[in-house]
């Protein structure tokens, strides 16, 4: 869907890691990072993530990602490895994927709470006028990615599109090993099956809360997976 973005994206965390992920984000990575009635809000760009403090017996995780100008993921990967451990993938340790059937380029980390983390730079796409300086967390263009575990894709896909217009614009609906793309290049909600490996560690996905505001699509409002996942469409 032309201009369509994540506006916000609200995932919830373990209470007793809100505040290493605060330190994390804000001191290692230097993106922007306040608390707000308890709960950890991070800028990402023109995208906010925010963490809800939880007490659960099994913590959540997710998959997400960061848009990176298409430009410069050669600095932006030089400036996250000076900060973090990036991951290898599991089979052939490469720490840098390359996806020729995205044009885009992309690496993973861990934060504190075990969410997969991915910066990605589709070329062609937000490119900066500086491609050679050196990486800085402000030049995050926003919240690229937001995965939404679900046994049934094609009902979620449905839905998403009836009610917020919102359509597959790559991968595979019908298949339980391949991921689901809906919305535009570089600002994407990804539906994905239960035990279904993220990239690069291969950790199977699990279905966790979420909540995500996009802009530029219908506007309305959905719940999907018994309401597990609530999707809000925005002028």
């Amino acid at each position: 869907m032309a201009g369509m973005k994540i506006d916000k994206v609200e995932l919830a965390a373990p209470e007793v890691l809100l505040e290493d992920l605060e330190t994390f984000y804000r001191t290692q990575l230097h993106i922007p990072v306040v608390y707000d009635d308890s709960r950890l809000r991070l800028q990402i760009g023109h995208g906010t993530i925010i963490f809800h403090p939880v007490t659960a017996e099994r913590d959540p995780f997710y998959h997400f990602a960061f848009l990176v100008p298409g430009n410069r993921f050669a600095a932006a990967y030089s400036w996250l490895a000076d900060r973090v451990e990036i991951l290898a993938e599991i089979d052939s340790q490469n720490t840098v994927i390359d996806f020729a059937s995205l044009n885009a380029q992309a690496c993973y980390f861990h934060d504190p709470a075990g969410n997969i983390v991915e910066l990605i730079a589709h070329r062609g796409i937000a490119e900066s006028a500086t491609p050679d300086a050196a990486f800085s967390a402000d030049e995050l263009v926003g919240v690229s990615e937001i995965g939404l575990v679900t046994p049934d894709k094609p009902q979620a896909a449905r839905a998403l599109d009836e009610t917020l217009g919102l359509t597959v614009w790559q991968g595979e609906l019908h298949r339980s090993d391949k991921l689901a793309f809906l919305g535009r290049q570089a600002h994407t909600l990804i539906l994905a099956t239960p035990g279904r490996g993220w990239l690069p560690t291969g950790r199977p996905a699990e279905a966790h809360p979420v909540r995500v505001d996009v802009t530029g699509a219908r506007p309305g409002h959905i719940n999907l997976a018994n309401a597990r996942y609530q999707v809000r469409g925005l002028t």
